[in-house]
Parts: C-alpha cells; sequence; structure tokens
C-alpha cells in the first residue's frame, strides 16, 4: 500500500443482501445477524470500479464484503457526493489534539452521503471516518524522583505476567507459541526492548491512510503492545497502524496472511449513552462482527470514564480495569475505568472482566500511571508533560484500560495455543467464569465493586492459569472420549501432552484459593 496521505477517508457500503441497509437505525449488527449486510461480489466489484473512476482510491486491504474504504480530497467527496463537510477537531490521546471532515448532517440527522444517478442502486450510503480515542493515560516520571502522592508501578513483562498468574502458564511450556496477535494502535516501533526479549513482531501494515511504517509518534501503539508480550512471550504479533480508519484498519488485519487469531484494540468513540448508534459507526459495528463470525477473537478497552464503544459490542470481550496495591496485593475496582450499561443493546454489561490498569491521581496532568512502557523515543508519550526525565529516554509510564485490553489478548493466545478450536464466545466465557473475584474499590462511574459478578469489573480480574486449567480440561474431556487411533493422533500432534507433576499441583492449588 503506498505511504499517501488523504484527506478524507469514506466508508462505501455497497446495497445489502439482506432487507435493510447496514445504515438501518433499528438494527444493530452482530455476528449473528451480519450475513444480511454482506454485499454480492459483484456489487462490491462494480462499487469500487466506479469509485475508482470517479477519482477516489480504494483502499483493498481495507475493505470486505461489508464496506469498502475509500480515499479523496475533501473537493472530490462534497462534489461527488454532493454534501457539504465541516473540518471539527477532537482529543484523540492526551494533550493530542487532530482535526478531520465530517459530513454536516440533513434534516433527519443523518451524516450518511448518498451516491449520485444510477450509482445510487448499487450503493446503499457513505460515511466520514473519524479519528479514535486511545484508551490510555499520561506518564509520570519514572526515572526523575517519583512522585509521593504516587503509587508503586509495574515493569513489563515480569511483574503484569506473575500477577495476571501467566507466569505459572509458562512454566507449563505455554506461551503463545505461533498465536497471532493483531494490534490496530497508532503503529509500532521497534524499541531494543522487544529484540533483546527475542518477541516475534511482524511487520506493521498500514491502514487506509496511514504513512510512516517504521514509526510510532504517539508511542500508544509501541508501549501498550508490551503487555500483550507480557502473558504471551511466544506469540506473533501483527502490528497495524490505524490513522483515522479504524474500518479498514480491521480489514486490513482480516485480510492479511497470517490472518490474527486475536485483534486487541485499545481504543473506541465515547458514545453509548444517546440510544442509537450513530451513523458514521454502523461500519465499524459490521467490522467488528464479521471479525468474529469469521472466528476471531476481538477484545477492546472498556474506556477511562468513557463510554466506549465498540468496547460495548455484545461479541467483543469488553475489558475494564483492577488496580493492584502493594505491598500486600489487594486488588480493587480501577477509579480511572469505565462501568456502565449500554444504551445500544439492551442488557449489555460493561466490562465483561478486567485487566491491572492504574488509579485515579492527578500530579502535574498525570493520570493513573501504572506500567512501564516503551515507547519510540521522542514520542508524544515520551515528551509529555512531566517527563521522565528526559523528552527522548524511550520510556513512558502510562496504563488505562489501553493496558488491561492487551493484557486480555495475550492470555486468550495462551487458551488458543492449548486448544486452537476454541470460537470466540467459548474464549470469552472460559475467561469470565475463571476470573478472579474483586469486591474493593469503585469505578470513574462511581460504580462499587462486590461479591460475584458486578458492573464495576465484570467477572473480575483475569486469572491466565485458571483461564488455562479450564481450557486444558476441555481438551482431557475431549480425550477421553475420542477413539483409540483420535487418542494416538492426539498425543502425537501435542494437544493432549502427558499431564506433569507440576500441572496437578497448580490445578489442587488453584482449587484450594477459589
Amino acid at each position: 500500500m503506498p505511504e499517501k496521505e488523504y484527506e478524507v477517508i469514506g466508508h462505501v457500503s455497497p446495497r445489502s443482501l439482506g432487507p435493510r441497509s447496514l445504515f438501518a437505525s433499528d438494527t444493530t449488527i452482530t455476528a449473528k445477524n451480519i450475513d444480511e449486510f454482506r454485499s454480492d461480489a459483484a456489487d462490491v466489484r462494480d462499487a469500487k470500479r466506479a469509485l475508482t473512476e470517479a477519482g477516489f482510491h480504494v483502499f483493498e486491504e481495507g475493505s470486505s464484503d461489508t464496506t469498502i474504504s475509500i480515499g479523496g480530497t475533501a473537493k472530490l467527496f462534497q462534489e461527488f457526493f454532493n454534501a457539504h463537510l465541516t473540518t471539527r477537531s477532537t482529543e484523540n490521546s492526551h494533550g493530542n489534539e487532530v482535526s478531520f471532515f465530517s459530513a454536516a448532517a440533513d434534516e433527519n440527522g443523518t451524516e450518511v452521503m448518498n451516491a449520485p444517478g444510477e450509482l445510487a442502486q448499487l450503493i446503499e450510503g457513505v460515511v466520514i471516518a473519524r479519528p479514535p480515542i486511545y484508551f490510555s493515560a499520561s506518564p509520570l516520571p519514572p526515572i526523575a524522583q517519583i512522585h509521593s502522592s504516587a503509587y508503586r508501578y509495574l515493569f513489563v513483562p515480569d511483574e503484569v505476567a506473575v500477577i495476571l498468574k501467566a507466569a505459572r502458564v509458562h512454566r507449563l511450556g505455554i506461551t503463545g507459541k505461533n498465536v497471532v496477535v493483531g494490534m490496530i494502535d497508532t503503529g509500532f516501533f521497534r524499541h531494543p526492548f522487544f529484540s533483546w526479549r527475542g518477541y516475534r513482531v511482524l511487520d506493521t501494515l498500514l491502514g487506509p491512510g496511514a504513512v510512516n511504517q517504521n514509526e510510532d509518534i504517539n508511542g500508544h501503539g509501541t508501549g501498550e503492545s508490551a503487555n500483550i508480550f507480557s502473558c504471551a512471550p511466544d506469540c506473533r504479533l501483527r502490528p497495524v497502524k490505524a490513522g483515522n480508519d479504524a474500518v479498514g484498519a480491521i480489514n486490513t488485519a482480516l485480510n492479511s496472511s497470517p490472518k490474527p487469531q486475536i485483534l486487541t484494540n485499545s481504543w473506541g468513540y465515547n458514545v453509548d449513552r444517546n440510544g442509537l448508534i450513530p451513523d458514521w459507526l454502523k461500519p465499524l459495528e459490521a467490522a467488528v462482527a464479521n471479525a468474529v463470525a469469521s472466528g476471531v477473537t476481538v477484545c477492546f478497552s472498556a474506556g477511562n470514564g468513557h463510554y466506549g464503544f465498540p468496547g460495548s459490542h455484545p461479541d467483543v470481550i469488553s475489558v475494564g480495569g483492577v488496580h493492584v496495591n502493594y505491598p500486600g496485593l489487594e486488588l480493587e475496582a480501577s477509579s480511572y475505568a469505565s462501568s456502565f450499561v449500554s444504551s445500544f443493546y439492551p442488557g449489555r454489561r460493561v466490562p465483561d472482566l478486567c485487566g491491572l490498569t492504574g488509579k485515579r491521581v492527578d500530579i502535574n496532568g498525570g493520570k493513573a500511571p501504572s506500567i512501564m512502557l516503551p515507547v519510540q523515543e521522542g514520542a508524544q508519550l515520551d515528551g509529555i508533560e512531566p517527563s521522565t526525565g528526559a523528552a527522548n529516554d524511550g520510556w513512558g509510564l502510562f496504563s488505562g484500560t489501553s493496558a488491561a485490553c492487551p493484557q486480555i489478548a495475550g492470555i486468550c493466545a495462551l487458551m488458543l495455543e492449548k486448544d486452537p478450536n476454541l470460537t470466540p464466545v467459548q474464549v470469552k466465557q472460559k475467561l469470565i467464569s475463571s476470573a478472579r473475584d474483586v469486591t474493593a474499590g469503585t469505578t470513574h462511574m462511581g460504580d462499587a465493586a462486590g461479591p460475584g459478578n458486578d458492573l464495576a469489573t465484570g467477572a473480575g480480574l483475569a486469572d491466565a492459569k485458571w483461564a488455562y486449567l479450564k481450557t486444558m480440561g476441555d481438551v482431557a474431556a475431549a480425550f477421553f472420549a475420542a477413539s483409540k487411533e483420535e487418542q494416538i493422533s492426539m498425543m502425537h500432534s501435542g494437544a493432549m501432552p502427558e499431564v506433569p507433576k507440576e500441572f496437578i499441583d497448580d490445578l489442587i492449588d488453584t482449587l484450594r484459593s477459589r
């Protein structure tokens, strides 16, 4: 894909196979009904041809059978779709203001643009992409003297792995080997931290409109990816640099080879409180549903006081935050993390479970510092105030549910290494049923944690060891139910290895502690 910036990125929906348009406001799109919103291959082809002839750039890797990602100038979009575009701005990460175009709403409040003439029979609508919010928090100074009001921070990979009990799984030989984890974010910089530890990172892919493949001038994607490796040190990371087009970035990941088994997303939109999904987010809803329907486990941050979408989508693993207090390692709901009942999906409670997130403090603008993470030297998360003592040392101290989400993705990789046949629904169920209950603390929204599944932390803090044991137990059950020939095959393939004494000891210890 050429590294070229485009003024505007749009999402085009060719006519759906089902009775309703993708932009229909009276329905939600999930893995159960996504087939209704797919388009005939001939319609997709014809729409791409017509748009190319009109002067738009079609992003093949960023397109799917539900939407086509296109790029062009604001003038081209306005003239071709007979629309009026306005310039808006938003803060998509701490201290970083970005501007973008959006279509002016019509008298019905919709921002869907219509194709001209006969093309309207082929294309049911077009919306403009908007930049997502990255759910991290700003750093506090780890190299300079730590502020007296701050709490003890964590280091990757060891301390994150120990607290989430992933280190116990690693000792059993399960490290996420060869599981591909896609990460949609601000990019990836090959910081020495990753090569020192021998982590495997595939080439960064550029989503529609993204540029500079080997740079991450924000630092968010690079830093948060270290959380994946803390839990799954032998997985293969596929970074996808998103730009402003989250839908195209997801499709770019799904169209890549090797295709990720897991997608982790530490970003979203602060919108799930107004009853209906906005038109301009319907392509994203479809992209998430399509990913899960294709067998990909999708994780999303719930947000840091945001009403996060797609973190509220019912098909995803929605990840909130739990803070760990030293020296006793007591757990509490993070006062920085989101918790809410979705207004888009009746009965949907956010989060499902939690990873590690700092709690809210405010020291010279720094909020929820929790984990020391590697970033590109001079990146925004390296040099923002308060700095780490130098604006280009390549380290930042930050967290948010942006950190929690990739931790859960790493645990998913451990489970899928053991049983690659697990569906996204099964992975989610096992994570929820194996989480550690959290009974103290309140979230950013003021929801209090208590015994059992609650709105503050969902099922609680993820427990990698217990999630693995549940997965292993299912594999063992399948082994004992199999024919002799199938058992021999499972033994030879390593799907059912000899059970070491340490595994039994871990199982007994886990059962005693619950």
